[in-house]
C-alpha cells in the first residue's frame, strides 16, 4: 500500500479569528477551499506565545515541561514524530527560517531550503524568492512518501506588505491584508500537490497582537543608514551604535505610548503590548487548525477545544501508523473528526520569555468555559481568571470573586505538571549567550 505525503505549514503570528468568523476581513479563497473541503478547529490552542515552546509541543505531542525545550534550547534527544514518520519510512524536507531552534529541529532531514529572516534589514520573503524556492521543491518531485515542513514568517511583525495587496479589498488591517498576500501563495503551493495523495495541515506556532494604530515600517531607517556606515568605517563602534539605537527607539517608544494612553481604550492599549510578558489573551494562542486532503472523509466546522499537543497523535491516526510515541500529553482527535462525542481536556498554556536564563512569567490553563493564569513561581501571584463565555474579549479578572473556580483550576495545574516535570534552565556558555542574544536582536526582540 502506498503511504500518503503531508505538507505541514505553519504561519508565524497566524490568528484564528483572522481566516475565519465574524473578524476576517482577509481574502483567502485558497485557506477557504482547504476549509471548504477539510476540518477546520475554530478553538485550537497553542501551548505558548513563543514559537519554540509551541512548535516544540506540536512535534513532540508533549508539554515543554516534559520535553526541556525552549525557543533557546531544543533537545535533539527528545523523541519527536518527525523521527517516527522518518522509521515509517518518510523523507523528511523543509523550508524553514535560518533561526536556530529551526536548524535544529531539521538537522536529520533528508534535505531542507533555508532563507534569512532578519527584521533589521531587507529580507526576501515569499514575494521575493521564498514563494518560488517552495516552488520550486514541489516540483523537484520530493522522494515518495514525503513530509514537506514549511515555517513562513511573513506574517511576523514588523513585516513588509507587497504593494499590489496594499488595498482595502484585501483587508481592513495590514495585518489582513498581509494574510491575504500569503493565501495567494498557498494558491499556488496547492497546485503543485494532489490532495487524493496528500494530507494537508495548516496552522500556527501562536497569534500575536494586532495593532489598532499601525504604521508603515520602512526597510532601513535614517539611523540605521548612520549606523550601517559608522560600521564600515570603524567596526568597533558597533556595539556602541547598537546600544544607542535601541535605546533611542525604546524612549520614543514610550513616549508615543505615554500619548496614545490618553485616547485609546484599555482593550485597544492592549495591541500595543508585546508577546512573552504577563498575559496570554486568546489573540495570543488561539490559532488555526486544519485538516484537508487525505484521509478527511468529511466538511466540518468543530468548535470544541483541542491543542497543539494533539495535531501529531492525529496525524498518525489518519495515516494508519498506529505508532504513537510513548507518556505523550495529546490524543488524536480521529474520533472527532468522525463526529464522535468528545470529553473537554484542558489545555496547559504558558508565557515564552526574552531572556535565555529565564523561563516565562506566567502558566496557566484554557478550558472552554474558563482560563486560569498565574505566577510560574508563586501561585498566589498575578492570579487572572476569565470567564470566556460571558466575557470572549477577557476584559474582566474574576479570581477575587471566585475562589473556589481558582482552587479546583489550580488543581488541575497541578495534575498537568505532575510528572517528569523539566524545568531547570540549561546553563549557557559566554558564546552560546553571544549568539543567542544576535539572534533575538535579528528577530527584533531586544
Amino acid at each position: 500500500m502506498i503511504k500518503p505525503n503531508l505538507l505541514f505549514l505553519t504561519i508565524d503570528s497566524l490568528y484564528s479569528d483572522r481566516i475565519y468568523g465574524l473578524n476576517k476581513t482577509s481574502k483567502t479563497p485558497h485557506i477557504d477551499f482547504l476549509i471548504k473541503n477539510g476540518i477546520n478547529f475554530t478553538q485550537a490552542v497553542s501551548t505558548s506565545d513563543a514559537t519554540g515552546l509551541s512548535l516544540g509541543s506540536i512535534f513532540t505531542a508533549s508539554y515543554p515541561f516534559k520535553t526541556g525545550i525552549t525557543h533557546f534550547y531544543y533537545d535533539p534527544q527528545a523523541p519527536n514524530y518527525f523521527d517516527l514518520l522518518k522509521k515509517n519510512g518518510y523523507n523528511l524536507y523543509a523550508t524553514v527560517p535560518d533561526v536556530s531552534f529551526f536548524m535544529k529541529l531539521t538537522a536529520n532531514f533528508t534535505d531542507k531550503d533555508t532563507y534569512v529572516y532578519d527584521k533589521r534589514d531587507s529580507w526576501v520573503q515569499l514575494v521575493g524568492g521564498i514563494g518560488q524556492l517552495i516552488i520550486d521543491r514541489f516540483e523537484k518531485k520530493m522522494k515518495e512518501p514525503w513530509i514537506y515542513f514549511i515555517h513562513l514568517m511573513d506574517l511576523h511583525s514588523p513585516f513588509y506588505l507587497p504593494k499590489e495587496f496594499d488595498y482595502e479589498n484585501y483587508g481592513k488591517t495590514r495585518y489582513d491584508r498581509m494574510v491575504s498576500a500569503i493565501d495567494f501563495w498557498i494558491g499556488k503551493f496547492l497546485e503543485k500537490i494532489d490532495l487524493k495523495n496528500t494530507l494537508v495541515i495548516l496552522s500556527s506556532d501562536h497569534g500575536d497582537y494586532i495593532p489598532i494604530i499601525e504604521e508603515e515600517p520602512k526597510r532601513q531607517t535614517r539611523t540605521q543608514t548612520v549606523l550601517r556606515k559608522g560600521k564600515e568605517i570603524l567596526p568597533q563602534l558597533e556595539p556602541i551604535g547598537l546600544k544607542v539605537y535601541t535605546t533611542f527607539h525604546s524612549i520614543k517608544r514610550s513616549l508615543k505610548l505615554a500619548r496614545l494612553k490618553k485616547s485609546l481604550t484599555e482593550g485597544e492599549l492592549r495591541t500595543l503590548d508585546s508577546r512573552g510578558q504577563w498575559n496570554l489573551y486568546d489573540e495570543l494562542i488561539r490559532v488555526p487548525l486544519i485538516f484537508s486532503g487525505y484521509g478527511i472523509h468529511s466538511t466540518k466546522i468543530i468548535s470544541d477545544q483541542v491543542r497543539h499537543v494533539d495535531i501529531f497523535p492525529t496525524i498518525i491516526d489518519i495515516l494508519k501508523l498506529q505508532d504513537l510515541l510513548a507518556n505523550i500529553d495529546g490524543r488524536s482527535l480521529l474520533s472527532l473528526l468522525q463526529g464522535s462525542k468528545f470529553d473537554d481536556v484542558p489545555a496547559y498554556i504558558e508565557t515564552g520569555s526574552r531572556d535565555p536564563k529565564k523561563l516565562g512569567n506566567i502558566i496557566g490553563i484554557r478550558t472552554k468555559h474558563f482560563k486560569y493564569l498565574r505566577s510560574r513561581s508563586n501561585p498566589t501571584q498575578n492570579v487572572s481568571l476569565f470567564d470566556l463565555q460571558n466575557d470572549p474579549e477577557e476584559k474582566n479578572n474574576i479570581a477575587q470573586t471566585n475562589q473556589e473556580i481558582v482552587k479546583e483550576m489550580e488543581k488541575i495545574l497541578n495534575d498537568i505538571r505532575k510528572d517528569s516535570i523539566r524545568e531547570e534552565i540549561k546553563e549557557l556558555t559566554d558564546d552560546e549567550t553571544k549568539k543567542i542574544k544576535e539572534e533575538l536582536k535579528k528577530l527584533g526582540y531586544i
